[in-house]
C-alpha cells in the first residue's frame, strides 16, 4: 500500500520547525515595483464646484478607510448593493494593507481637508491586464464615482502601461458607467471576471486614448495637474467622512 506522506529515504527527525519570518514569506504578497508606480495627485471640480484631489492612498491610512467601510456592513445598507460592495472592499483593503492580495493599488478621493469622499482600488493579472476590483462613494450624485473610477484605469494605462482592462459590474449604476464608456464584453463563460465569475467588460490602451479618455476630457471628469504641494499636504491625514450621503 501506498504510504501518502513518508518519504521514500530516511529522515534524521521527525518533526521541523518554521520560523514565522519564514513561514510568512510563502503567504504574503510582496508588492512588484513593477506595478506600484507612483500616481500623480490631480485636482477635480464637482458640479457643485468643490475642490477635490485624487491621490494614491497609504497603508497607514488602512485603519480610516476600514472604519468607514465598516459602517457599511449593515443590512440597513442592502440597497444599491451598498452592502455587498462595503463587505467585498473592506476585505480586499484588509487584504492590502496584511500582504494578502497580489499587486493592489489603492486611490482616494478627498476633500481640501482630507475628508475621504471616495475609495478605488484595482490591481494586476500581469504586465498585460489589470484587474478592476471596486469603486465605493461615500457622496453621492457628485459624479465623484465615475471620475474615481477613471482615476483607477488612467494608473493602469497610462502609469504602468498594461494593455487590457477587466472589469465586472455589481449594480446597475456601475453597469451605467461601463456602458457609457464603450466596455466590450468579452466571450462567457469562456472568459469570468475574479469577483465571482460574472462577465468581464474591458478596455484596450487603444480604447483608452482614443474613445475613453476624449469623453472625459470633453465632460470635465478627467481632472487636472499639479496639485499644490500645500493643497495636496492639507489631505493627509485622511480623515473619515463626516456622514454617509449615500441617499440618492
Amino acid at each position: 500500500m501506498f504510504n501518502m506522506g513518508q518519504p521514500k529515504v530516511p529522515i534524521s527527525v521527525t518533526d521541523l520547525k518554521f520560523s514565522i519570518e519564514d513561514i510568512e514569506d510563502y503567504l504574503s504578497a510582496p508588492p512588484n515595483p513593477r506595478f506600484q508606480v507612483p500616481y500623480i495627485p490631480k485636482l477635480w471640480k464637482t458640479k457643485e464646484g468643490e475642490t477635490v484631489v485624487v491621490r494614491e492612498a497609504k497603508k497607514e491610512e488602512a485603519e480610516v478607510i476600514l472604519n468607514t467601510l465598516k459602517q457599511l456592513i449593515d443590512h440597513k445598507y442592502d440597497k444599491d448593493f451598498y452592502h455587498l460592495v462595503g463587505v467585498r472592499t473592506y476585505s480586499e483593503i484588509l487584504a492590502w494593507v496584511q500582504n494578502r492580495i497580489k499587486d493592489s493599488y489603492v486611490l482616494v478621493v478627498t476633500s481640501e481637508n482630507g475628508e475621504l469622499l471616495a475609495l478605488v482600488n484595482h490591481r494586476f493579472w500581469d504586465e498585460n491586464v489589470a484587474i478592476s476590483l471596486h469603486t465605493i462613494t461615500f457622496r453621492r450624485k457628485s459624479n465623484l464615482g465615475i471620475m474615481a473610477y477613471a482615476s483607477k484605469i488612467e494608473h493602469a494605462f497610462d502609469f504602468v502601461g498594461v494593455n487590457e482592462w477587466w472589469a465586472t459590474f455589481e449594480s446597475p449604476f456601475g453597469f451605467r458607467m461601463g456602458f457609457r464608456y464603450v466596455h466590450q464584453t468579452k466571450p462567457w463563460p469562456q472568459y469570468q471576471h475574479e469577483l465571482g465569475g460574472s462577465r468581464v467588460y474591458y478596455l484596450t490602451k487603444d480604447m483608452w486614448e482614443s474613445i475613453v479618455k476624449p469623453k472625459l476630457k470633453a465632460r470635465d471628469l478627467f481632472g487636472t495637474r499639479p496639485v499644490p504641494e500645500d493643497l495636496l499636504k492639507n489631505t493627509y491625514p485622511l480623515r473619515p467622512p463626516e456622514k454617509l450621503e449615500i441617499e440618492l
